[in-house]
């Protein structure tokens, strides 16, 4: 079973301590760690400590969050919409296919909550893709970057797994997959 002490040691060896927030690791062994808003070359980093901590016996589901600034006001006067949001999730490219997320059907759910959180179900082409934390980060900066949005919750999954059937008609024409 992996220790806090385990992920402490591998994290220290990535990140410089004043950027760590907290680490946290349950009894099933899932991991959580937090880092400041304001760590240097937070992208690598992501995938890097994504990848580091995977290597750890006994590690379960791996969480990586950016510790952010609270929202003091939600614009009330802001008519928020799910259609709002699939446009702006279209923003986020795969950077490896080049194809947005919404095109490439990695986002399975989108829910406006009525306190102006959003939820998305979302997975990726492939368990082990290697752009993970950064297109999970993409997705929440995107949606927090709407006015009027209070929160952002990603929930990642590879239930259903991810086919090239889900990619939008257009985006299939433009790859020649028809």
């Amino acid at each position: 079973m992996v220790t806090k002490e385990d992920v402490e040691k591998v994290v220290k060896g990535i990140v410089d301590e004043r950027f760590i927030k907290s680490i946290e690791v349950d009894d099933k062994g899932n991991v959580t760690v937090t880092l400041a808003k304001d760590t240097p070359d937070i992208d690598n980093v992501l995938i890097k400590l994504h990848s580091e901590i995977g290597k750890l016996e006994g590690v379960g589901l791996i969480t990586i969050n950016r510790e952010r600034e609270e929202k003091t006001t939600v614009n009330e006067n802001v008519q928020l919409t799910e259609d709002i949001i699939w446009e702006k999730l279209k923003d986020v490219v795969d950077p490896e296919i080049g194809v947005d997320v919404v095109n490439l059907g990695l986002i399975y759910e989108l829910k406006l909550r009525p306190d102006n959180t959003v939820y998305v179900k979302m997975t990726l082409t492939t368990p082990g893709c290697p752009m993970t934390m950064w297109i999970l980060r993409a997705v929440e900066d995107k949606i927090l970057e709407i006015p009027g949005v209070k929160d952002a919750e990603i929930e990642l999954t590879f239930d259903p797994p991810w086919t090239p059937d889900r990619i939008s008609p257009e985006y299939k024409k433009k790859l020649g997959l028809y």
